[in-house]
């Protein structure tokens, strides 16, 4: 009998066309606009977790402290050379890369821009690089030792300049010849593909910085705690510094505290976007109601033939039900289709930072509720139905 009542359902729907989609529209804007917001903010926080990831969830940063951004070359509180091996000395540590920032003019044949450059120590430099999973589209990294080298990031090689640079090409760095050894593949972090990196050793003469860092990166030797030993650093490099004007963290509490913000705002927006779902359940209560008025004589037929109250309480449930699952259908498609869109679009314009994925619990999330806010929105029409009396439904007008 169920299977007769959605059959029931689907006539009363086809045979109202013009209604049924203007109701159904209602459903389709309010679906799309929750999948489509919600999708895009999990890909945001798909993307952040990615390059995290990349950045190697297991190290630890040592940064000046309110820093929240690349450090500049206009930072009051700076790092030394004995700051990175107080580090060194501490219990669980592997290795400390201590680099240097210095926005600086960089010349490629008659165009010159300021940029930003990333020095690092090139001993360890090579491990650095596998650590956090970074590959070469051509070239390669520093040897130890090396000088008046040079890596630049897939945008600066690409994008930065007129001309593409190429292995074996040459720049100008503060006016002093630097060849180019390595391009990075694209990785999708701005950090990585706009990245100029010189050796440390060069850095320091070019800038006239014997002793300055930047930021440090702990690597941790493995099956060590790392909130022991981000609170031995602290410690440590509080008491040879003998100040605190300084931050240890690893990527992972950042990361933590991102996905709680991303998953508020996420909440946020599909709050928003409920509202337009509220106008389409109201949109159905409306069209059930006028469907009620239309088909009240046939309600009558319905009873006098047998059909109880229950019976006619399904019917339009049912029928309302329907088109907030059709609704939702194609709100689920629309709204996917407008996410992976948006993705496309951001990728374009340089923005890569968006993985979207489909999100199957989302999409049955969004094809029950369309489904439920249906149901709901037809009670009341449907509970008017079935209390109709024959004899007066017969006689309705």
């Amino acid at each position: 009998m169920i299977a007769d009542f959605f059959k029931l359902g689907l006539l009363n729907m086809k045979h109202r066309k013009i209604r049924s989609w203007l109701t159904i529209l209602g459903i389709i804007i309010g679906i799309a606009s929750i999948v489509a917001l919600i999708s895009i903010s999990q890909g945001l926080e798909n993307a952040i977790v990615e390059q995290f990831s990349k950045m190697g969830v297991q190290d630890i940063r040592v940064v000046p402290k309110g820093l929240r951004g690349p450090p500049t070359s206009g930072i009051s509180v700076v790092f030394t050379k004995d700051d990175v091996e107080t580090i060194k000395n501490v219990k669980g540590v592997d290795y400390v890369l201590g680099v240097l920032f210095q926005m600086t003019n960089v010349k490629s044949g008659n165009e010159e821009k300021l940029l930003s450059t990333i020095a690092y120590p090139t001993e360890l430099v090579q491990q650095a690089f596998i650590d956090v999973d970074l590959g070469f589209e051509y070239g390669r990294a520093f040897t130890k030792g090396e000088k008046g080298s040079i890596i630049l990031g897939h945008n600066i090689a690409k994008d930065a300049f007129k001309k593409e640079i190429r292995v074996k090409n040459s720049l100008e760095v503060n006016d002093k010849l630097f060849k180019v050894v390595g391009i990075f593949e694209e990785s999708g972090t701005p950090t990585v593909d706009n990245a100029i990196i010189l050796a440390l050793d060069d850095a320091r003469v070019l800038y006239n910085k014997p002793d300055e860092v930047s930021v440090m990166t702990v690597h941790m030797l493995e099956g060590t705690d790392s909130e022991k030993l981000v609170k031995d650093i602290k410690r440590k490099l509080k008491r040879a510094r003998g100040n605190e004007n300084f931050d240890v963290f690893t990527p992972q509490q950042i990361l933590d505290q991102m996905s709680t913000i991303l998953g508020v705002v996420g909440i946020v927006l599909a709050g928003i976007a409920s509202i337009s779902l509220l106008v389409g359940g109201i949109g159905i209560m409306n069209s059930m109601y006028t469907s009620v008025l239309e088909r009240t004589r046939d309600i009558g037929v319905m009873k006098a033939v047998g059909a109880t109250n229950s019976n006619i309480l399904t019917v339009f449930l049912i029928e309302s039900g329907l088109i907030g699952l059709v609704g939702g259908l194609a709100g689920i498609l629309l709204g996917t289709g407008v996410a992976f869109s948006f993705g496309e679009v951001a990728k374009q314009l340089g923005f890569s930072l968006l993985l979207i994925k489909i999100n199957i619990n989302l999409l049955a999330f969004a094809l029950a509720f369309s489904f439920f806010v249906g149901v709901v929105s037809g009670t009341l029409p449907a509970v008017r139905a079935s209390k109709l009396k024959p004899v007066d439904a017969l006689r309705y007008e």
